[in-house]
């Protein structure tokens, strides 16, 4: 029987989400064997240092590029939202699994967003929500949180913060839907580019992989993806950069809610694009424009 090998990060989320993957390929494939394979990266490596002072890109996918182009695996599966815009030589997305919720959640014992005590301190390490969280209420005080889910929550238990946000895809995924509070809306907190969206990368000149990835790839997942992916190489950012898209299937064909913000002032602007698949791609040269250009001329540093 076929064997391909599947890499993974070692977190329980990571896991999960690959064993999610796994079991969408064996049910395209039956009669092929598909296998996970833990490999550790630099970003799971190291869980005390921000994020944000962490030097180079792919933190949570380089090991993984490696034993791609090495052959020790076939296949590996990322949360989109942590591969950078340009995936390394040789490799390529495969599959663009279907989307769970792109919001971030809330986590706290006290209610919503709007219930949190004066001065409440909120646990993120992401200078976006930073930046829109701080927009929506100036008297929030912000703590660096790192680890895996778990350890977020117990700190969260520990009364070590009054509340945390995290992705929803995650908590979904891990059956932990309810411990969310409340899902951030876009007009509260823009999600990350690709969030909620899993991929398959795979060797760029490996037809065979390729072919087996063809059957689960989501046509229209990939797409909106895409057109958030240009905006974020457009906008210059990444996961250190408080800047943010969020593209949704629309009346028009396409609905886009971009968002750059400061985490150090609160300052934010958000720009919206309604439109169809055709006009696209030359609409988001358009949208980064008039957004770089009015932040800059706001004074809004999101790097």
């Amino acid at each position: 029987m076929k064997t391909f090998r599947i890499g993974t990060r070692g977190s329980q989320l990571a896991w999960t989400q690959s064993g999610h993957a796994k079991a969408l390929l064996e049910a395209a494939h039956s009669g092929v064997n598909f296998e996970l394979v833990r490999i550790s990266t630099r970003g799971d490596r190291d869980q005390s240092t921000p994020l944000v002072s962490m030097l180079g890109t792919g933190l949570f996918t380089k090991e993984l590029e490696e034993s791609l182009l090495s052959g020790e695996i076939d296949m590996a599966i990322h949360s989109l939202k942590d591969v950078p815009y340009q995936t390394a030589p040789g490799c390529a997305l495969g599959a663009f699994l279907e989307r769970e919720s792109p919001f971030d959640a809330l986590l706290t014992a006290v209610g919503g967003l709007d219930d949190l005590p004066l001065g409440a301190r909120i646990g993120t390490s992401s200078p976006r929500r930073i930046a829109q969280l701080k927009a929506f209420r100036s008297d929030l005080v912000f703590g660096d949180l790192r680890g895996n889910l778990d350890t977020r929550i117990r700190r969260l238990d520990e009364k070590e913060f009054d509340a945390i946000v995290l992705a929803e895809a995650g908590l979904r995924r891990l059956g932990l839907q309810a411990r969310v509070c409340q899902a951030l809306s876009p007009e509260v907190c823009v999600p990350a580019f690709g969030q909620g969206v899993l991929v398959v990368e795979c060797r760029s000149e490996d037809a065979e992989v390729l072919q087996v990835l063809k059957a689960v790839d989501a046509v229209a997942v990939r797409r909106g993806a895409e057109i958030e992916r240009q905006l974020m190489l457009l906008l210059g950012g990444g996961c250190k950069a408080a800047l943010a898209a969020l593209c949704s299937p629309g009346t028009l064909g396409w609905d886009v809610l971009a968002s750059i913000g400061d985490p150090r002032s609160g300052r934010v602007i958000r720009k919206g694009w309604s439109g169809n698949n055709a006009d696209a791609d030359a609409a988001m040269q358009g949208l980064a424009g008039e957004m770089l250009q009015q932040a800059r001329d706001a004074g809004i540093v999101w790097q």
